[in-house]
């Protein structure tokens, strides 16, 4: 393809998740677990970025490989139920995400400890409005066994990933921090075969296990709220003991 054809398609596509995310965001308003959205942002009259409010941690990824050590149960657990929370509130919108990974999920302290935000609404669908930001999950975040990605479900394996990430501070099948560059694209390879094979790692003694098996092993999960409702039983199992 010639190189302004290139340069076309490129710039296309970036003013569709543009377009896609800043209605997408005005749609979901403002809610805790969201990045904050003010509105369009240009200069000289060009409204070509958008506004959105502070996480000032950076990215969950990044902030797990800077800090893995310093962030303990607690702050572990709340976090899986916050970003839970957050896509079952994107989804009682009509909305889904499509992208989400812990590159998409923002860190802000503003209290005693830092909270999550779910943000990157560009790559996201919402049939309602007719959006489709075409994207889909990066490994490990992408379910091989899926047949469609008009569904939660897409959001749901996701979902669990982040929450094992959340708990056990590495990628599935991968040690310290997350692979890049070349490395990035064989892991893909070598983590799509095992999950096509059913094989995940041993959550026997994981936090959360039998939630995230749900999201990723079992698949039984057809909402984000049904996982939300078991973090929150798991979690009173564990407060119980």
């Amino acid at each position: 393809m010639p190189r302004t054809q290139v340069s076309e398609k490129l710039v296309a596509e970036f003013q569709n998740a543009f377009a896609v995310e800043r209605q997408l965001l005005n749609r979901l308003g403002v809610h805790p677990r969201i990045v904050r959205y003010y509105g369009p942002y240009g200069i000289e009259g060009k409204k070509d970025g958008l506004l959105l409010g502070e996480a000032d941690c950076g990215d969950l990824q990044s902030y797990i490989e800077r800090h893995d050590n310093e962030i303990d149960d607690a702050l572990k657990e709340k976090w899986c139920l916050q970003i839970a929370e957050a896509v079952a509130y994107v989804h009682e919108k009509g909305i889904i995400h499509s992208n989400l990974g812990t590159t998409n999920i923002l860190v802000h302290q503003a209290g005693q400890t830092p909270d999550l935000l779910l943000a990157d609404f560009g790559g996201s669908r919402c049939l309602e409005l007719g959006l489709d930001g075409n994207l889909l999950p990066d490994d490990p975040f992408m379910d091989p066994q899926l047949t469609s990605f008009k569904s939660p479900k897409v959001d749901i394996f996701s979902l669990g990933i982040v929450i094992y990430i959340i708990i056990t501070g590495h990628y599935p099948f991968h040690e310290g921090p997350a692979p890049r560059n070349e490395e990035r694209f064989a892991y893909g390879d070598r983590v799509q075969t095992l999950f096509t094979q059913g094989v995940f790692p041993d959550l026997s003694s994981v936090p959360f296990g039998s939630v995230i098996a749900g999201c990723c092993c079992e698949r039984k999960f057809e909402t984000a709220k049904e996982v939300v409702l078991a973090l929150e039983a798991e979690k009173r199992c564990y407060a119980s003991w």
